[in-house]
């Protein structure tokens, strides 16, 4: 992750519990996988987020994926430049959004960019591998496959005949009895147990 300056109190806080979720086998794995879908060396020898932080090797994953999803064009080569970097990362969220990957898995710039949120960039790519492999367009045993959402068209007659149906949540009275219950307007015999009591008592 970047070099940044010490964080204190509440601010530490959060940075330790977001570091322990960061898991260095999926890192390994998403590495390896990056690489061979990419075509671009895998870099052992810088971190994960200095290998990404350009965004170049996230676009040339993403347009390898689909080809021509990149509306902007292949990424810039630019890496001094910060701005050409973070215009590269957002180009490639734009595109998996395309893909499918739904907005609350996906990473910001900043957390890329400046190491900040390396567990939500691994949440992202996760998420990237299982749409992937949904649509056919990787092969891995990284990710799991996500449902297509499945779209039913009911006709106006079975429309009308659930109409009809009744829910359990509105009540039933299925096996209702009246057992035991006494009849409406009858007065019920109200007994004093002290009373009862005394007057076993004196007997």
């Amino acid at each position: 992750m970047a070099n940044q300056g010490p964080s204190y109190g509440f601010s530490r806080e959060v940075k330790m519990k977001m570091a322990a979720k960061y898991d260095e086998y999926v890192e390994e794995d998403l590495r390896e996988w990056i690489a061979a879908s990419s075509g671009q060396p895998a870099m052992r020898d810088q971190s994960f987020q200095n290998w990404l932080k350009d965004g170049r090797v996230l676009c040339y994953l993403v347009e390898t994926l689909q080809p021509g999803i990149l509306k902007k064009g292949m990424p810039h080569e630019s890496m001094l430049n910060p701005f050409r970097c973070m215009e590269n990362i957002s180009t490639f969220l734009d595109a998996i959004k395309v893909l499918g990957v739904p907005e609350p898995s996906l990473c910001t710039t900043a957390d890329l960019y400046d190491g900040s949120g390396m567990p939500q960039v691994q949440t992202c790519l996760l998420a990237l591998v299982d749409h992937a492999m949904s649509r056919g367009l990787t092969d891995t045993d990284i990710g799991l496959h996500v449902s297509e959402k499945q779209k039913r068209n009911w006709s106006k007659e079975q429309l009308r005949a659930g109409e009809s149906i009744i829910g359990l949540q509105a009540g039933t009275n299925k096996c209702a009895s009246r057992a035991g219950m006494t009849a409406y307007g009858a007065s019920r015999p109200i007994f004093d147990k002290k009373y009862t009591s005394n007057q076993n008592h004196t007997k």
